[in-house]
């Protein structure tokens, strides 16, 4: 009884393996592998409060947080790291908290 758990699994693994998609493409011109169209790692939405903003030496630090009500929540900077190479868009002000303080948002990876 075991040994037919066994060649169930295993056929089970072929056909998950055989149905999974190719994960890379080749380039019909040169041959090159140049990877799945859309492939990688999805991008984030943070927002911050303008006045914990701060860039030294290619990093932003902010009290990042993962929507608009919780960046004006955040009562001192907590200096949270992003890598600036890493960022999408620049920061822009999209609104402002109950007491008045500017919020930024950016897209990155």
């Amino acid at each position: 009884m075991n040994r037919c758990y066994q060649w169930i699994f295993g056929c089970m693994m072929l056909v998950c393996v055989a149905a999974s998609p190719v994960s890379a493409q080749s380039d019909s011109e040169s041959g090159e592998m140049t990877g799945q169209p859309g492939g990688g790692q999805s991008p984030y939405l943070s927002f911050c409060q303008e006045r914990f903003y701060d860039e030294d030496d290619g990093i932003i630090y902010c009290n990042w947080s993962v929507n608009f009500h919780y960046a004006c929540l955040a009562p001192y900077p907590s200096r949270i790291p992003r890598q600036a190479g890493s960022l999408i868009s620049k920061p822009e002000v999209v609104g402002e908290c109950d007491n008045g303080e500017p919020i930024i948002k950016i897209l990155h990876y």
